[in-house]
């Protein structure tokens, strides 16, 4: 071509072809490194567990080895099962999420997933991650679905409840217990890995850590919360807050009527409360727990032998299993409760229902505790 030829037309027309030629070259380039980097992030990201397990944490009570070695096999088998059952990805690919009920929203069925069944989730990535696998990936996917459901009034928090298959999720209040285990989730995703890939952990532990903290400042009486001794501990230990510790002790002196007049099964409240101090005697016995004994121990005779079955629910969303799980540690602690093998094999026998993702989740933290793996930083 005889570019001396051209006419100004001709010449305005070639350069507008280039154009359109290199704007498609570029729209091209846009789209592969986008499909390339959803990739990226869809695939196994090994890493290395600083503690891969099984790890034996220091309990105040002691196990049989040989006792711990059959429980932890259970265990493993029952973690594979709960992930195959209850986590699922979210329509981006880059999310994963905890299957929970489903509710009716108009004329459809949505499923539901909430933050405390998020938190455990979280929690359980650390436990039982092992060097190589794609925990700290699922750890990051679960994670980002609690970021992309921010709480209503306050976004470093997540909403309580979420519809994952919604376009635009419904912002609800948080629940102040979930972001407990969510920050004591990310304290010890901190010490297996070490950090993260897709986030900084330390800056979203900040951010969640003062606004927790920051609802707890500003309306104390009016909040129901479980009793958190030793996740409130644990958050202590990291952000030198005074806070933490009075927090714990009001919630301690609200919990008290509950445990002496509960009968049976204890409702969520309570259940949760007294997982909480059934693990915080486990790991520190000298963190008060000898002051609350008696009476966590005398709820618990009121409580356990549990009847039989554990199908069904104590109260709306919280099932008669999860309420069992959280008794579980707090049984280990009491030298007159006996029967743990017993309390082993209805652990290890348990059918958690698909819709009861938490206490499929709490059912992991109690078959944890009874195989000395349960572990805090």
């Amino acid at each position: 071509m005889n570019f001396q030829s051209l006419t100004p037309q001709d010449a305005t027309g070639l350069l507008s072809l280039i154009g359109l030629v290199l704007i498609f070259i570029g729209v091209l380039f846009l789209i592969r490194r986008t499909q390339l980097k959803r990739l990226e992030q869809t695939q196994v990201s090994p890493s290395m567990a600083a503690r891969p397990f099984p790890q034996t944490a220091s309990y105040s009570v002691a196990f049989k080895a040989e006792e711990l070695n059959e429980r932890q096999v259970a265990l493993w088998q029952a973690f594979k099962e709960w992930q195959a059952t209850y986590l699922l990805r979210g329509l981006d690919g880059n999310t994963e999420f905890v299957r929970g009920q489903t509710h009716k929203r108009g004329l459809r069925y949505q499923l539901t997933s909430t933050s405390l069944a998020e938190g455990l989730a979280l929690f359980i990535q650390v436990q039982m991650a092992q060097d190589g696998d794609d925990s700290r990936g699922r750890f990051e996917r679960l994670l980002a679905h609690l970021l992309a459901h921010p709480a209503q009034d306050h976004p470093a928090l997540s909403s309580w409840l979420s519809m994952p298959d919604l376009p635009s999720s419904p912002r609800l209040e948080p629940d102040l217990h979930a972001e407990a285990w969510i920050l004591c989730a990310l304290l010890t995703a901190r010490q297996q890995w070490g950090g993260l890939l897709r986030f900084d952990l330390d800056l979203i532990f900040q951010e969640r850590s003062q606004a927790l903290l920051d609802i707890l400042k500003q309306d104390p009486e009016d909040q129901e919360l479980v009793f958190s001794p030793i996740l409130f501990q644990t958050i202590t230990q990291q952000t030198s807050g005074y806070i933490w510790k009075s927090q714990s002790e009001q919630d301690w002196q609200a919990l008290i009527p509950l445990l002496r007049k509960g009968e049976g099964l204890p409702g969520r409240r309570e259940a949760l409360s007294l997982l909480q101090i059934g693990l915080d005697g486990l790991l520190l016995p000298d963190n008060g727990f000898a002051e609350k004994s008696d009476l966590c121990f005398s709820r618990l005779k009121r409580a356990f032998p549990a009847p039989e079955p554990l199908e069904g629910y104590v109260e709306e969303g919280f099932s008669r299993l999860a309420s069992f799980c959280c008794c579980v540690p707090l049984a280990l602690l009491d030298k007159n409760a006996g029967g743990q093998d017993q309390i082993w094999t209805n652990l290890r026998q348990a059918q958690p229902a698909k819709q009861d993702a938490l206490g499929g989740s709490l059912r992991l933290i109690a078959m944890m505790s009874m195989s000395g793996t349960f572990w805090l930083e």
